[in-house]
């Protein structure tokens, strides 16, 4: 492999690594660049570093959602309800006191979502959720990583998801712009 390639590898696998704990990085863009300047091969070895490097970040955030303490015997997280609280606070305090600039419709779908993801955690179908999500990107799987370190999913399973939803997509993104003849539709 030329030196180049070893970098292109090497900022794919960094990037996304970080880029699981702090959403600063849009490894989605990085591919499709890398697949429009470079020839096949080398977008998808970027492609498969960018899923590795998502996939060890995201295990590294669910272990540590793992980690947390719970904050009562029903196993909920006290750093998750502060956060949550925070947040509620936030958004309250941003959409003023005012149902025109509440959005409610948005709130109660984003409720809704909420308790769909938590359930389905609970259930035998996480994987298939984590898979999607990663594939997708419907629910974030950021919030999928935190919700499945309050269920029961095994870390293997979750590893084996994020990988596969991660893989797909990345896939894509690394061999449409090369079916398009090398122009990318963004």
């Amino acid at each position: 492999m030329s030196t180049i390639v070893l970098v292109l590898v090497a900022t794919g696998l960094l990037m996304s690594v970080v880029g699981s704990f702090a959403p600063v990085f849009v490894a989605e863009a990085y591919v499709v660049a890398v697949a429009v300047a470079q020839p096949v091969g080398v977008a998808l070895a970027v492609a498969a570093a960018v899923v590795v490097g998502q996939t060890l970040g995201k295990l590294v955030v669910l272990v540590c959602a793992r980690a947390a303490p719970p904050a009562d015997g029903a196993g909920r997280r006290a750093w998750l309800d502060r956060l949550r609280a925070r947040t509620e606070r936030w958004r309250a305090a941003r959409a003023g006191s005012g149902p025109a600039r509440a959005g409610g419709w948005l709130r109660r779908h984003v409720a809704s979502v909420d308790r769909w993801t938590v359930d389905a955690m609970a259930r035998p179908r996480a994987p298939l959720v984590v898979a999607v999500s990663g594939a997708v990107g419907l629910p974030p799987l950021l919030v999928v990583t935190v919700y499945a370190g309050r269920s029961t999913m095994p870390t293997s399973w979750f590893a084996a998801a994020c990988a596969a939803g991660r893989g797909a997509r990345m896939l894509t993104l690394a061999l449409v712009p090369g079916l398009a003849g090398g122009l990318a539709f963004l």
